[in-house]
């Protein structure tokens, strides 16, 4: 929320500085905008955006695995090796976790490490849970030679599951959080609205 706040206050600026004297082009404003952007890159503001960015790239991950585990599930059900599923969803899909596997895909094939340490290692830097299942059980059927598309089929519902449980108990904490702005903007502003009428005639009076 503080970044979308942060964005808002230097698109804001970057419109403003854009107009001719009076209304824009004031030095000012230019530097404040300066200001502003390089509060981005330096002390807290950058560790918080680190934050957000490995934040986001997990909310990524975790909307776009089940139709990872999808993918996979109906390539090796045609009888295509797991490699050649996974550079099927790569190929065919351009998210954050298709660059990640396709980055991982590369270190494995070029002998920097094996296929279960890239994948522990993929999971463990997102630190998503349902990443590390899909790693062990990939890493468990090929060593044993288990089928691996039942496995990951159950796996991309449970993920569905998961993540539907995760999305209403957002939209529960909805009311909860309209509370502050409804009480620090939304009500004084009605009080004003309703008793500046009232209270003008009485003031005028003294």
């Amino acid at each position: 929320m503080l970044s979308a706040v942060f964005a808002s206050v230097l698109a804001f600026l970057s419109v403003l500085c854009a107009f001719p004297a009076p209304y824009g082009g004031v030095p000012v404003l230019e530097g404040l905008s300066a200001a502003l952007g390089r509060l981005g890159t330096i002390g807290p503001f950058a560790a918080y955006r680190r934050r957000e960015s490995l934040r986001e790239r997990r909310r990524s991950c975790l909307v776009h695995l089940p139709v990872l585990l999808d993918v996979l599930t109906l390539g090796l059900t045609a009888g295509l090796s797991f490699d050649a599923s996974l550079e099927l969803y790569c190929s065919r899909y351009r998210n954050d976790l298709s660059a990640s596997l396709s980055e991982a895909m590369a270190s494995w094939r070029i002998g920097l490490s094996t296929r279960s340490e890239a994948l522990a290692h993929l999971a463990e830097e997102l630190d998503v849970d349902a990443l590390q299942r899909f790693a062990s059980a990939v890493t468990e059927a090929l060593a044993f030679g288990s089928p691996l598309a039942d496995v990951l089929e159950h796996q991309a519902q449970a993920i569905r599951d998961e993540h539907r449980s995760h999305v209403e108990e957002e939209i529960e904490k909805v009311p909860v959080k309209m509370l502050i702005p409804l009480g620090t903007l939304i009500v004084p502003a009605m009080l004003l609205a309703i008793l500046g009428p009232l209270m003008g005639p009485a003031f005028n009076s003294f």
